[in-house]
């Protein structure tokens, strides 16, 4: 503490700590003084943008859903100064060798699907909403409680699969519950005629995306942070973390610099941070952190010589044999029609770190991903400029049949350290959409007091609403 005033130190400059640093800095009256880390050399986390060969890019399909509340949203608005784009959904799916509009229409589904299927989901849709099953365990029990059997193996489970890397009768229950939020017919009935004249709900069917990619959220909440007198440095390594006997910590970097916390606010993965710190948890806590494990993925960049691709902003393919799950063409997010003569592609491919895919060349790379957009009916008709590819090893919490005790052993132990909050997506564990993670910061800063006293049960009680969200499509 320096001159009387503490100094609050953020962990991850993504949308939830810089949104975190800017609410607490708005407060004139908070007696704090403010810094923002960033391992990577650029803000924005998962949430960032680059720039390639004159094209703007995401770190795989962003967007800001309409169910952003109007105080997130109306701030935004102000700090992106226009640049807020009110967009259509137009996505769609690839089914039995066609593509269906997504999020998916069960009228469609009917209209457009092999005979088989439609006779097996109708059959379902009549008994599912009516029958009872038993207590859910897992994934594929909730989704085929509430949809099915017909839909979950054609749709949800080869998805589910592809997506995390386990069969969905591996996978806990809570899964289907915040991740899938047409996890019934009820649900799937409700989003459908939520879109009727009449009862259509307000930004149903639209989203909002910045006209200079979705990494433009966290740039404007940077400039925010720094322009209200926080610090903010990217390219920080921290290599150790260490509490001291007064509750404080001490962030050594790499390369030997220390900087001194009052309290620490932590974005990171909760894995990596567990690590960090030291004194070493006991053997049990660092045990469950070997086992909680987040899916990586190769996201590869496609540059090709044309003006669009496809009018569509993304496609979804649950099918095994396709490398790719998403496919993503950043133009059509943004309506944009510079440059004239190129589009880009995103394509992600969900792996793990040990996978071969992992460790294969940019070339081996794009030659698969060409074959395979051949094969899913999307053939690439014009030149190639180039491919590339960025590997990110923490995107999905993964959960497992056995995550929640190991997640209960590795939070036991974090909560027990003094002035040591976790928050956001990866450090909570959760899957949250960029809205979530928003709302998470705006609490959390509420949370501390001018004087820099923080309020446990307050963000107890905050915790236990988080854990209520459901992941939008």
């Amino acid at each position: 503490m320096e001159n009387g005033r503490k100094k609050l130190v953020v962990l991850g400059a993504g949308p939830a700590g810089l949104a975190l640093a800017m609410k607490w800095l708005q407060r004139s009256s908070l007696k704090a003084d403010v810094v923002v880390l960033e391992k990577a050399d650029q803000v924005g986390g998962l949430a960032a943008s680059f720039e390639h060969d004159g094209l703007i890019f995401d770190y795989g399909s962003h967007r800001l859903h309409p169910s952003t509340s109007p105080e997130i949203l109306t701030e935004l608005q102000t700090l992106l100064a226009g640049d807020l784009l009110d967009q259509p959904r137009y996505g769609r799916i690839r089914l039995f060798d066609r593509f269906v509009q997504f999020p998916l229409k069960p009228l469609e589904l009917v209209g457009k699907l092999p005979p088989a299927f439609v006779a097996g989901f109708l059959r379902d849709s009549l008994v599912k909403p009516f029958s009872k099953g038993g207590a859910p365990v897992s994934f594929a029990d909730v989704l085929r409680n509430g949809l099915g059997k017909t839909f979950c193996e054609s749709f949800y489970f080869p998805y589910a699969e592809k997506l995390w890397g386990l069969a969905p009768e591996q996978i806990a229950a809570v899964q289907a519950q915040r991740r899938v939020a047409a996890n019934s017919f009820w649900k799937m009935a409700a989003k459908v005629l939520y879109k009727l004249p009449g009862l259509k709900r307000p930004g149903a069917g639209r989203f909002f995306y910045p006209a200079k990619g979705f990494g433009q959220i966290s740039r404007v909440l940077a400039d925010e942070v720094q322009r209200l007198g926080g610090s903010l440095a990217t390219r920080v390594q921290i290599d150790r973390i260490e509490q001291q006997t007064d509750g404080s910590w001490i962030l050594y970097q790499q390369g030997g610099a220390s900087l001194q916390a009052d309290m620490l606010f932590s974005t990171i993965p909760l894995t990596v941070l567990t690590r960090l710190i030291h004194p070493v948890a006991p053997a049990t806590v660092m045990q469950a952190v070997e086992a909680l494990r987040f899916r990586a993925m190769v996201l590869h960049y496609v540059i090709l010589e044309t003006d669009q691709f496809t009018p569509f902003d993304a496609h979804y393919f649950p099918q095994k044999d396709l490398i790719f799950s998403r496919l993503s063409e950043p133009k059509n997010y943004r309506s944009a029609v510079e440059p004239v003569g190129r589009t880009g592609l995103c394509l992600e491919i969900p792996c793990d770190p040990n996978d071969s895919i992992w460790n294969q060349t940019e070339d081996e790379i794009t030659e698969h991903v060409l074959a395979d957009l051949h094969k899913a009916g999307l053939p690439v008709h014009c030149r190639v400029i180039t491919g590339f590819s960025k590997r990110l090893p923490f995107i999905y919490p993964i959960y497992d049949l056995a995550f929640a005790d190991h997640l209960q052993t590795l939070e036991d132990h974090l909560n027990r350290l003094p002035r040591l909050i976790r928050l956001g997506r990866q450090g909570l564990f959760v899957h949250d959409n960029t809205h979530h993670t928003i709302e998470m910061a705006y609490k959390a800063s509420q949370c501390l007091d001018d004087d820099g006293r923080w309020s446990g049960e307050q963000w107890q009680r905050h915790l236990e609403s988080f854990a209520q969200n459901v992941v939008e499509d």
